[in-house]
């Protein structure tokens, strides 16, 4: 799942941040780095009911591309 998926389910940072059990600013540093790590996702999907769904393609650590 993307960010922006997360804020639309939650609503605002802190919906997600009480969601994962982690900070504001923690989800703020999510943000800037580009999503979600896949077991952040996980998380969410769970909190979600399954409505967000987990992709380890939407880890931003999958998404560096090689220089």
């Amino acid at each position: 799942m993307t960010y922006q998926q997360a804020l639309d389910y939650f609503g605002t940072g802190s919906g997600i941040a009480d969601a994962l059990g982690v900070s504001r600013s923690r989800v703020s540093q999510c943000r800037a780095a580009g999503g979600f790590s896949y077991p952040m996702q996980c998380v969410l999907e769970k909190e979600s009911g399954r409505k967000l769904k987990a992709r380890r393609e939407d880890d931003p650590a999958n998404n560096k591309s090689a220089a």
